[in-house]
């Protein structure tokens, strides 16, 4: 019997709607998953999402039309790599955006507040 990662991965029994998710702002539920999984390789793979052009998380990674637009520091999983740092692997593993908490304990990349990304920006309602 082969080794299947998805049957031991975190996110084996998450809904996948929260991974369907290429809007930073909603991605955070998911990639909380990708923080303590070993198989982003493996996920990567499985999915292939530059191939595909994927929308959503894989890999510890946002994906949108098969490009990355934010990716989990592989040094430290709690940090969110956006921007400039993206495709720098040196800042890669010096700097990052903290994950700061919401008032809910979810986390938003620092600064993310306001900003566009994509042609999309992110605004807090009051509900």
């Amino acid at each position: 019997m082969s080794f299947n990662f998805v049957e031991v991965a975190p996110c084996r029994n998450a809904d996948p709607w929260l991974f369907d998710q290429s809007n930073l702002d909603l991605a955070q539920p998911g990639l909380k998953y990708c923080q303590s999984c070993i198989f982003w390789n493996e996920c990567e793979s499985l999915v292939d999402p530059k191939t595909h052009a994927y929308d959503g998380i894989v890999g510890g990674k946002v994906w949108r039309n098969g490009k990355i637009l934010a990716k989990l520091d592989p040094t430290s999983p709690n940090r969110l790599v956006v921007g400039e740092d993206l495709f720098d692997e040196e800042a890669t593993t010096i700097r990052g955006s903290e994950l700061p908490r919401d008032r809910y304990g979810d986390v938003f990349p620092a600064g993310w507040e306001g900003r566009i990304y994509g042609g999309e920006s992110s605004s807090e309602e009051n509900l």
